[in-house]
């Protein structure tokens, strides 16, 4: 029987460690197999530390993934990687199941996982169309979660709801809900797990699921960003008398007003800017400052900024701890 702790409760009888800068090199490095082939089994007892927080706003993208040999996107893993590194944040993609679970995994083109529609089928057989390239198995967020707790100091959980656009014979208020279906189980596991401060949510442009999943967040006080292309005036107009919802923007760079700096060099600028939000008190971040360029420009703005999510965390920390 899993034994569930509050964080409110354990914070005042545990000693609180500050959140340690661990070496740069992983220890889940190329070669190296978690668990030994798989996830580990559940723990008999999982005790839930304070949360300490990071003396930095990096979050890695899907786990620190490309600076450590390819390890898989949203694996156990990489969020090893992102907690070794001291990572405030490591991102993850879900999706809800035909069993009511929550699989981390980032869907194809065609919104399948193991070619496999996650709403359509459990775990279960979700696992059973393949493994990972490292040999693990798709995590569940209650995995993930458990790590996070259990051998993490600063590193929080940023859940991406991602959006489904397809099939086609799915209609577009059914995809909406299964969006809104996995933001609504992952509260009610991290809930059961004690761990509510460990999560905070983002959700894509979609209005649809945003108005779905922001009362959800705001009764169970988890923050949730909207990554819509919008005016800070839209956000303070959807999140009047919000404290969790529409409170935070979280914006590709693309959309920003230096779009220059975005990929190639070669797109239109964007109409947002940082000073836009942060001057109506919306919390912001942005995705993903992967070039020398876009990491200095940010770092520069990081008194103003809630994160910076990045595929290259070690070098973007590495950046910032000069």
């Amino acid at each position: 029987m899993l034994r569930k702790f509050s964080i409110l409760s354990l914070a005042a009888a545990m000693f609180i460690v500050a959140c340690e800068k661990e070496g740069p090199d992983s220890p889940w490095a190329p070669g190296t197999i978690p668990g030994g082939g798989g996830n580990e089994p559940d723990k008999e007892e999982i005790v839930v530390k304070p949360i300490e927080k990071a003396d930095n706003i990096v979050v890695a993208h899907r786990g620190a993934v490309k600076e450590f040999g390819g390890t898989p996107d949203n694996s156990i893993a990489s969020l090893r990687n992102a907690i070794a590194l001291g990572c405030c944040g490591s991102e993850l993609d879900i999706y809800w199941t035909k069993d009511n679970d929550v699989i981390v995994a980032h869907a194809d083109s065609n919104c399948q996982i193991n070619r496999m529609y996650p709403w359509e089928n459990t775990v279960e057989e979700l696992r059973r169309g393949g493994i990972l390239s490292n040999g693990e198995i798709l995590p569940t967020l209650k995995e993930y979660i458990k790590v996070a707790v259990t051998e993490g100091k600063c590193t929080k959980l940023v859940l991406d709801i991602k959006n489904i656009t397809g099939p086609s014979t799915v209609s577009a208020d059914k995809r909406a809900q299964y969006c809104i279906n996995a933001c609504r189980r992952s509260i009610e596991i991290a809930q059961e797990l004690g761990a509510e401060e460990w999560i905070e949510f983002i959700c894509t442009g979609n209005a649809t699921v945003m108005t779905g999943c922001a009362p959800l967040c705001e009764a169970a006080k988890i923050p949730i960003g909207w990554m819509a292309n919008k005016a800070a005036s839209e956000y303070d107009r959807l999140g009047a008398g919000c404290k969790y919802a529409y409170r935070w923007a979280n914006m590709s760079l693309e959309y920003m007003n230096d779009g220059i700096l975005y990929g190639t060099n070669t797109v239109e600028q964007g109409t947002r800017t940082v000073d836009e939000f942060y001057s109506r008190g919306i919390e912001f971040s942005v995705f993903n400052a992967d070039t020398d360029q876009q990491m200095d420009y940010y770092i520069d703005r990081a008194d103003k900024l809630k994160f910076i999510c990045t595929n290259y965390p070690k070098k973007l920390l590495s950046k910032m701890r000069k």
